[in-house]
């Protein structure tokens, strides 16, 4: 993913305008869509394990007892991260940015499949100029968790990240984000770290 990212820089920057040589501050506005990796929750909540139906002489043909099995469960996943953002307002050298992303990501092993759900709302902290910037941004937002179950939750998620403009519209940049997960019902509370990879537009 991240060679294809590479690439793509590479025939982009051959062909862009030159950046402007007094840029404004990071903005107005940018949209993201980015290639995503993350963890994923493994408690052993998510994957609950049938009963098992064995012979009983006292009981006659079976009964039903519960064995314990250790499963093979999914520790990571892959899948998109996209979201848009906007810069209304200055804080000396900061540009303040409201918006939100949308993370999914899927998990798969030998004996299971999950699917991670996140809104991640962000209120962030932008330093650099609108040929490219980094940022600061934490936020909090709802997070749906679904194997043979589904969890609805609330996550807090925290990161940061960096957009460098190829020409006056468009960017690769990344994002890197700790997502803490609350403990709803038999969910525990969970941590997380995510990692992405893409393009910006704006």
């Amino acid at each position: 993913m991240f060679r294809a990212v590479f690439v793509c820089a590479m025939l982009m920057t051959s062909s862009a305008a030159a950046q402007s040589l007094n840029p404004g501050p990071p903005g107005p506005f940018v949209i993201d869509v980015r290639g995503l990796t993350s963890g994923v929750p493994t408690a052993g909540a998510l994957y609950p394990i049938a009963p098992t139906p064995t012979p009983s002489p006292s009981t006659g043909p079976s009964s039903t007892q519960t064995t314990e099995t250790t499963l093979n469960v999914p520790s990571r996943g892959f899948g998109v991260d996209a979201g848009a953002h906007v810069y209304p307002l200055g804080l000396g050298p900061v540009r303040l940015g409201i918006g939100a992303n949308v993370l999914y990501a899927r998990g798969t092993a030998p004996d299971a499949v999950l699917t991670m759900q996140m809104v991640v709302p962000q209120l962030s902290f932008n330093f650099g100029s609108s040929n490219g910037w980094s940022y600061l941004s934490a936020g909090a937002g709802p997070a749906r968790i679904k194997t043979t179950r589904t969890f609805n939750t609330q996550s807090i998620n925290a990161g940061g990240g960096a957009r460098w403009f190829l020409n006056d519209h468009t960017a690769i940049g990344f994002d890197v984000r700790v997502h803490k997960l609350s403990a709803h019902g038999t969910f525990p509370r969970t941590t997380l770290v995510s990692a992405s990879v893409g393009v910006s537009l704006k």
